[in-house]
């Protein structure tokens, strides 16, 4: 009970913060914004934004752990004030900083996803704030580890085309197996018409597709 206390305070308080924010962000005071935000994260969850930053995606994770596994709410927040200040420093031309921060964000909403832990609050809508960041992100090119995240996400929100061209990027990158383009073209053959063409990708597409991946997997045996 004292744990589900704390979780729902956390989400309040960080709902305050966060609208505090954004009303500074709209006077201009970017830098107030940023204190505020890297205030209550030491506060709270004793975490700072560059300590975040700077963690794997695994470590970060761990830190918000309290019995082995990360709570939904904490990893929401942290997702939250990184994208925050993510938009903040975008304002002041600091795109090196909010880069990182943008995509963090967007690999930790990722993993609620993922793994069942989306949070039912309106304002915690974890999938309309991937969509933020999707869109926000959309000029830029992604890190591998973010590619790597998003390949799995774009194929199970239906986004066949999208899926299928992370997977060829993933591929040059070295990321990805023969093995696991070969499993993602079997699991699109068993879908119906219906959802491969409201993907994008009808199933002639689909399986010319997986001939290429094939032969082009099978020249570098």
């Amino acid at each position: 009970m004292f744990e589900r206390d704390y979780l729902i305070r956390l989400l309040t308080q960080a709902g305050l913060v966060l609208g505090k924010a954004m009303g500074l962000k709209e006077q201009k005071k970017q830098k107030e914004a940023l204190d505020l935000i890297d205030e209550f994260l030491g506060k709270e969850l004793r975490l700072r934004s560059r300590l975040a930053i700077g963690l794997s995606d695994q470590d970060l994770l761990s830190m918000l752990s309290v019995t082995g596994n990360p709570n939904a709410e904490s990893v929401a927040v942290v997702a939250a004030f990184l994208q925050q200040e993510a938009d903040l420093l975008e304002d002041l031309g600091q795109t090196d900083d909010s880069l990182p921060r943008y995509e963090k964000a967007l690999r930790l909403n990722l993993y609620l996803i993922r793994n069942d832990m989306e949070i039912e609050v309106a304002e915690w809508n974890v999938r309309d704030r991937i969509a933020q960041l999707l869109a926000a992100l959309s000029p830029y090119e992604l890190d591998t580890t973010t590619k790597s995240s998003l390949w799995p996400w774009h194929e199970s929100n239906g986004e066949f085309t999208d899926a299928e061209d992370l997977l060829y990027e993933l591929r040059e990158e070295g990321e990805v197996t023969a093995e696991e383009g070969a499993a993602f073209y079997e699991r699109l053959s068993s879908r119906d018409d219906s959802v491969l063409e409201a993907g994008g990708m009808p199933r002639s597409e689909m399986e010319e597709g997986r001939r290429q991946w094939d032969a082009l997997t099978k020249e570098n045996v």
